[in-house]
């Protein structure tokens, strides 16, 4: 695989758009962490709920335990307090619930955020970078055939317009396989394609 150009301005633009790129996840990941706190943050009252509900069962609890004692009417007197208790065991038991749906909530809305920003700078990555290293790795393989000169020359002449730059009789002399005509053009391609002249990258 090729992914940097052998000419030093492409290359540099290369590096600093990796280099954004790169950034840009982390910072893509950070927002995603910090949107699961904030959401997060709301489970806080889920768990006062559940605390202060658990905390007013166990009270009315040990109040209808110790009403359940009292001779004759001890039943009756502590029935209301154990249906409070069950009722306010409920609220608690909805704190806790509401709890662990926000804390799932945050954890899906963050992993969102952060996968739907690296997706989208991994788009832009591949818009910029991905059609150079299809190319240039293209073009590389190419090279390396058992032809790959003259494959290249080949694609130079049909593809290249600088090839005009080699001479206006340098169809003619590629016709006669003059050598130094063939390197000529297997180099502009391989330069066009952002690779060094007379070198097979991998």
């Amino acid at each position: 695989m090729v992914f940097y150009s052998a000419r030093p301005v492409q290359r540099v633009r290369q590096v600093v758009l990796d280099v954004v790129v790169l950034l840009g996840c982390v910072l893509a990941v950070v927002i995603g962490t910090t949107v699961s706190g904030a959401i997060s943050g709301i489970a806080a009252i889920g768990t006062r709920v559940n605390r202060d509900g658990s905390a007013f069962q166990e009270q009315l609890g040990k109040a209808a335990s110790a009403l359940g004692k009292v001779p004759f009417a001890g039943d009756a007197v502590s029935q209301p307090l154990r249906e409070a208790s069950e009722r306010a065991g409920a609220v608690a038991a909805a704190g806790t619930e509401q709890h662990d749906a926000t804390v799932r909530l945050a954890h899906l809305v963050g992993a969102g955020v952060a996968v739907v920003l690296v997706v989208a700078l991994l788009l832009v990555w591949l818009h910029f970078r991905g059609g150079f290293v299809r190319s240039a790795t293209a073009t590389a393989r190419l090279g390396r055939q058992p032809a790959g000169t003259e494959l290249l020359a080949v694609r130079a002449l049909t593809t290249r317009p600088e090839v005009t730059r080699l001479g206006a009789d340098v169809v003619e002399r590629w016709r006669r396989g003059d050598p130094a005509t063939v390197r000529a053009l297997a180099d502009l391609e391989r330069r066009a394609s952002g690779l060094p002249s007379g070198v097979q990258a991998d």
